[in-house]
């Protein structure tokens, strides 16, 4: 079984409100991206890297099954990829694409499925049920149409079934838990549901450097890619405002007397 996982490098979401804070999360001249310097941590996608884990999970519980990890960006856009492969990922590829922040949706599930159709064999393509940057969460629906493949989204867990040679999935609904099952190939969207993802080893991080992935321009494998059907036209920064106010006080006592007061006052408890 060959496995395919798509990740995403995002801006990190725990840092957004305080790099707005700070005034060091900026817009691009063009207002249509954010401007990625050194003091803007990027990281992988949280929900592809439990789809990372899933594609793990299934691998090390499938004789000769095998993960690679694919992600399309710019020239930072390896580094996710180091990080898939620290996990456990066989092989990886990149896609360098400067369209990638246009924000379409479309294209980047128009040069996944190149990818896929490109190596040929693949199974199963697992994704994060979305990115933690737009919360679109279009990716792998419009995926699993272009290729013609089943799709199931907010997956818990993912298992094959050697008897049936189908997927079982477990997703999570309104009403609760349910048990899925497909044939294969499939596009399985995961969500955080899954778990804690594992902790790359020392020894896998070391070779991730020495272990570079697989480079394909997108225009290599889309020469006659489809026209925009998204994009982003305005990216705006919120304004973010703090006040911290020093409740004064001879001793804990009358600090705590004081804050009370204080809090009465602007209406936030009750007399």
């Amino acid at each position: 079984m060959h496995i395919l996982v798509a990740a995403k490098q995002v801006l990190d979401p725990d840092g957004i409100n305080s790099y707005a804070l700070w005034g060091r999360l900026e817009v691009s001249e063009d207002g249509r991206a954010f401007n990625t310097g050194a003091t803007v941590p990027q990281i992988i996608n949280a929900y592809d890297e439990q789809a990372m884990e899933a594609a793990l999970q299934i691998a090390e519980a499938q004789e000769g099954a095998r993960v690679t990890a694919v992600t399309v960006g710019s020239d930072t856009a390896p580094d996710v990829l180091k990080r898939c492969y620290a996990m456990g990922a066989e092989n990886t590829i990149h896609v360098h694409d400067d369209e990638s922040q246009s924000g379409d949706p479309y294209r980047i599930s128009q040069i996944l499925a190149a990818v896929a159709e490109h190596l040929g064999d693949v199974d199963l393509i697992l994704c994060g049920r979305q990115g933690s940057d737009y919360d679109q969460g279009a990716v792998p629906g419009i995926l699993s149409e272009d290729l013609k493949m089943p799709f199931i989204t907010m997956a818990s867990r993912v298992s094959f079934n050697e008897q049936t040679q189908s997927l079982h999935v477990d997703v999570v609904t309104p009403d609760g838990p349910e048990t899925l099952a497909c044939n294969l190939p499939a596009v399985i969207a995961v969500s955080n549901e899954i778990g804690q993802p594992r902790y790359p080893s020392s020894r896998r991080m070391i070779q991730s450097r020495r272990n570079p992935p697989t480079v394909f321009r997108a225009d290599e494998l889309l020469p006659d890619p489809a026209p925009k059907k998204m994009s982003i036209k305005l990216l705006t920064v919120p304004e973010v405002q703090g006040d911290c106010e020093i409740i004064e006080g001879a001793d804990p006592k009358e600090k705590a007397t004081n804050l009370l007061q204080n809090l009465r006052e602007r209406g936030a408890l009750n007399a």
